[in-house]
């Protein structure tokens, strides 16, 4: 959980909420940080991104791999909300999504790339398969300059990669 390795890092220093719409996910939120939670340091909500209204202003909001299981048609407006939700100085956007490549030969060597690494990191197979197809249809990359063009449309003056390997992006995204 990313709320959870953020509290670890900063504690006390900052507010948490985290917004989530998978029904297990919040049992597992809550479950893993029910003291944070129980005394206010850490808050979660259940809400779908595609009609959250913030009512509160974030100096950072952070979404790890979460657009790209967004249908694509809505992931503009996402990004729109989360603008309007940062504070107005310097209030910034760390995103991590995965990609497409380029070209269908390099986004296919990055692809091999990565199943090799899940294998020689003991994974099976069968179990690579298996992930493989459940994602289908459920997990819609994009390629960067897409992602970086909706960041931009939603109002971000200043956008960058701060990390890459392979099909895996971290964009910082300052309003």
């Amino acid at each position: 959980l990313m709320i959870e390795r953020m509290y670890k890092e900063f504690g006390d220093s900052c507010r948490y909420t985290g917004i989530e719409v998978s029904e297990a996910m919040i049992k597992k939120a809550k479950y893993r940080m029910l003291d944070e939670i129980v005394s206010g340091k850490v808050l979660i909500k259940k809400e779908d991104l595609r009609t959250w209204k913030s009512e509160s202003y974030y100096d950072i909001v952070t979404s790890i791999l979460t657009l790209q299981f967004t249908p694509i048609e809505y992931r503009q407006h996402i990004l729109q909300t989360i603008y309007s939700s940062l504070s107005k100085c310097n209030g910034s956007l760390i995103l991590v999504e995965k990609v497409l490549g380029n070209t269908d030969k390099l986004n296919n060597m990055m692809v091999d790339t990565y199943y090799k690494m899940k294998s020689d990191n003991g994974y099976t197979e069968e179990q690579i398969a298996r992930k493989k197809l459940s994602l289908e249809g459920v997990l819609v990359p994009v390629t960067n300059d897409w992602n970086i063009d909706l960041l931009k449309q939603a109002g971000f003056r200043q956008v960058d990669v701060f990390w890459r390997w392979m099909n895996f992006v971290g964009y910082i995204a300052i309003k």
